[in-house]
């Protein structure tokens, strides 16, 4: 409610301005942010719990009442509503979401702009054995069950694609479906919790959630989806997309803030857990009661295995097409290929 009255009155005001002097006031359409002499404010920035929230903290850390941008962080199942709005003004205007996401909804394909990665994968196999999978024993998976967080999301899509990129075959179990012996059965994982519990070889799970069960209950990581899939670099997973009014009429600024994006990383390598899950529950939007990292987890190897790394979309569309590709071969309903338009240059 805070926000949609901030951008309201940005609104009246920019009328008023527009009324009473016709001159010195550029505002930026369906925006409300003042651009031109005067100082850019009501700046929204909206990201989901988890992962991607690391990539912006040191943002929230350092936020102050006077620099105009307003951070919010929100639960993941809400984060497409805040560049869906009917309303513009209600929209954000910087938001972080999962890239097969950004790239089938509409409203973001015509409203938005992806500015570049934040996060580049964070997913890893557990198990209670040591044994290690790599891109050359992928097959021992064969017969066996993997447990997958988000079967029908990024993770299950991307480990999916793992495996048909080395060609072994997989079969999606449903609750009354046998395993069977010349595939690997692939079950649907309800929450990271669920490792204690349900019955299968290992489990596909998201940083920093691993942690949390390697601790907890004795698991080993005896695989890293990034490497599997890539070899090196990962994959964009998260990314950061921006109004593409507000990208025209505020280039220098957006650059500004994308370079402190970048250096965010950086920090998360001196940042006490503390000082993380601080930031992030004093910047939290009314979805989301408090965040769901904790902060004696967030150890140096943890945040190592999140991923969270900004890279300009000019360096990363084509690993980003080619992934969505990837997603659409096995569902053609979890992502789409966007226009050229849509990657910043």
């Amino acid at each position: 409610m805070k926000n949609i009255l901030k951008k309201t009155m940005a609104m009246v005001c920019a009328t008023a301005c527009a009324i009473g002097c016709m001159t010195g006031c550029v505002f930026i359409k369906d925006s409300g942010k003042e651009s031109g002499n005067d100082a850019l404010k009501d700046i929204t920035v909206y990201m989901p719990d988890g992962a991607p929230a690391l990539a912006l903290a040191q943002l929230m850390y350092e936020d102050t009442k006077e620099d105009g941008v307003e951070y919010y962080v929100a639960k993941a199942d809400a984060i497409a509503s805040k560049v869906s709005y009917e309303d513009a003004t209600k929209n954000a205007d910087f938001c972080v979401m999962p890239l097969n996401l950004a790239a089938k909804n509409p409203k973001v394909q015509a409203n938005y702009m992806m500015l570049g990665s934040v996060t580049n994968g964070n997913l890893y196999m557990i198990s209670k054995t040591e044994t290690q999978y790599t891109a050359d024993n992928l097959s021992s998976l064969i017969g066996k069950k993997v447990g997958v967080l988000q079967i029908n999301n990024v993770p299950g899509l991307t480990f999916k694609t793992v495996l048909n990129n080395s060609n072994v075959a997989w079969a999606e179990l449903k609750n009354t479906d046998t395993a069977v012996t010349d595939k690997v059965n692939l079950i649907a994982l309800a929450d990271a919790s669920a490792v204690a519990t349900m019955d299968a070889d290992c489990f596909v799970i998201a940083e920093p959630a691993v942690t949390a069960q390697v601790a907890k209950n004795g698991f080993h990581i005896v695989g890293n989806l990034q490497t599997l899939y890539s070899g090196e670099n990962g994959y964009p997973q998260a990314v950061l997309v921006a109004n593409k009014d507000f990208v025209t009429a505020n280039g220098a600024w957006v650059k500004t803030f994308t370079s402190k994006v970048a250096s965010a990383a950086n920090w998360l390598k001196t940042a006490t857990g503390e000082q993380i899950v601080t930031a992030i529950n004093s910047h939290l939007d009314e979805t989301l009661g408090e965040t769901s990292l904790k902060a004696p987890l967030l150890t140096a190897a943890t945040l190592a295995r999140c991923g969270v790394k900004y890279i300009p979309s000019a360096d990363c569309q084509s690993a980003a097409v080619k992934l969505l590709d990837e997603y659409i071969g096995i569902n053609p309903t979890a992502a789409a290929i966007p226009q050229d338009g849509f990657f910043a240059k």
